[in-house]
């Protein structure tokens, strides 16, 4: 999946929002209470099933979530004009990007460990930074402070400060940035969660903003922690690629028109032993990210080991023979860049001496890598999904007796 369409999702459920909160004001008088209860309800639910799936960022993001919401609800209810309604304010100001920014680098080791525990502890240190501060300051030095480097309501109609704008900006640029390289859906979450932190505080008197807001990032969140979940069970660590689990409830629901491809990568063993597996798991990925961009509609899965499956719904082999030429070819044309490790420099300061400078061939080797197709399809005989993957593995089969990197249709 391209790793801006996960924001896909995020977006619809915040429009979605947006576009209620009318109906919502309108209803306020019969079901206000109800409303105002929701997103703890909703942030409640989120925080269990981020205990239940062991998730030490989705837990994170909840509790804030949940925080600043009791804030928003029992603390800024006044004007901003009030010294605690506006300190608690410019704290959330600050505090959001710095915590967010915080949870886009932060790996994701669990919850329940020293590792779980670690994250936890430092995202409480980061909120508790403006409780520590208002220990230490008194209030004419806060208000002097927040006036000269927060001044709210810059313009009409809008309330947060330039500058912690500017900083939710940069943050916000960060994250798509690392969304980019990660593609991973918490990423996807904690952006959401920014935005609408962002237009929360930058629209604070909108009437029932924060309302609506919350109750979308909460379902964001959940939806972030079932995906999750389901990532764990259904996809390859080391890929990406859906795996045997997700082929297998897949061939379960298969029409009566489909075709399957079995590929693996030729002489796996032998660039194994001759590169070593790390070099191994490189190459595997890098097939496993060409043949994820095949065309046609067709869906990739690693099978196991160094074996991956293709399936094309609502096609027949002569129809998907183009998409497989094409990404066989394009795993042929990759030239693969493997240092040798017989040079590896003994000091970093000898590395970063050698970065930068042009390559040389006595350093790395340039390899490329082959792929062997097996094609079938479901013939007219009422066959199984799994009579036609053993056929396309037997097309595998040939294709490697052909001499490999080739695609081969299975004949019945």
């Amino acid at each position: 999946m391209s790793a801006y369409r996960r924001l896909i999702l995020p977006f619809i459920i915040l429009v979605i929002a947006l576009f209620t909160r009318q109906y919502m004001i309108n209803y306020y008088d019969e079901y206000g209470q109800l409303f105002d209860w929701m997103p703890y309800l909703l942030i409640t639910a989120s925080i269990l099933l981020a205990i239940f799936f062991n998730l030490s960022r989705n837990f994170i993001a909840s509790l804030y979530t949940l925080i600043v919401y009791q804030i928003i609800q029992t603390e800024l209810q006044i004007t901003l004009d009030d010294f605690s309604a506006l300190y608690a304010y410019s704290s959330l100001c600050l505090v959001s990007p710095v915590l967010v920014l915080y949870l886009f680098f932060i790996p994701e080791k669990g919850l329940r460990n020293k590792f779980g525990f670690i994250n936890l502890s430092l995202s409480i240190l980061i909120m508790a930074i403006p409780f520590v501060l208002r220990m230490f300051l008194n209030e004419q030095e806060l208000t002097g402070h927040i006036n000269s480097l927060l001044p709210i309501r810059p313009v009409d109609g809008y309330i947060q400060s330039i500058n912690s704008s500017i900083f939710f900006l940069l943050t916000f640029i960060i994250g798509m940035v690392t969304l980019h390289k990660a593609n991973k859906d918490f990423i996807s979450a904690s952006l959401a969660l920014l935005l609408i932190l962002f237009i929360t505080l930058s629209f604070f008197h909108v009437e029932k903003i924060s309302t609506v807001l919350f109750m979308a990032i909460s379902i964001i969140l959940i939806s972030s922690s079932l995906r999750s979940s389901y990532n764990l069970a259904y996809r390859d660590e080391l890929t990406g690629l859906l795996g045997r689990r997700a082929l297998n409830d897949r061939l379960k629901t298969l029409g009566r028109k489909y075709v399957i491809a079995m590929m693996d990568v030729d002489h796996f063993k032998k660039f194994n032993d001759t590169y070593g597996h790390d070099i191994g798991d490189d190459v595997l990925k890098m097939v496993a990210n060409k043949l994820d961009s095949v065309k046609g509609g067709g869906t990739t899965y690693r099978y196991g080991g160094e074996e991956f499956c293709i399936i094309f719904p609502g096609k027949i082999m002569e129809e998907t023979e183009p998409y497989l030429e094409a990404v066989r070819k394009t795993v042929e044309n990759y030239q693969m860049v493997v240092r040798n490790l017989d040079h590896r420099p003994d000091s970093m300061e000898k590395g970063l001496e050698r970065r930068g400078r042009r390559k040389q061939n006595r350093e790395n080797n340039v390899v490329s890598v082959t792929i062997s197709i097996g094609v079938a399809q479901r013939n007219e005989t009422k066959q199984t999904p799994e009579e036609t993957l053993k056929n396309a593995d037997t097309a595998l089969y040939t294709a490697k007796q052909n001499g490999r990197n080739c695609v081969i249709l299975h004949k019945a």
